[in-house]
């Protein structure tokens, strides 16, 4: 006979090992991943509410500003008028 069974029993062997490991890490690596993307999905959601947080902060400090504005430089004229006045 060309093939032991010595030399079947060792191929098997070894092709059992092989796929045992392949699909092994196949498993850990598929849990890593989803671990993975759970927490990227995580962060992404944190920071889209802190995006969203900020914006509202922004908003809320253009809205001062523009009403600073508008309540300062109607006077700025009369403001410098005054000065003027002072010099002389």
């Amino acid at each position: 006979m060309l093939v032991d069974i010595k030399d079947l029993v060792y191929l098997g062997v070894v092709f059992l090992t092989g796929a045992g490991v392949f699909f092994g890490t196949r498993i850990k690596l598929i849990d890593k991943i989803q671990k993975v993307k759970d927490e990227l999905r995580d962060k992404t959601s944190k920071l889209e509410l802190e995006i969203e947080r900020l914006k509202g902060k922004d908003e809320n400090q253009q809205q001062i500003i523009d009403q600073f504005q508008k309540q300062v430089l109607d006077h700025l004229p009369d403001l410098f008028e005054i000065l003027k006045k002072d010099e002389i």
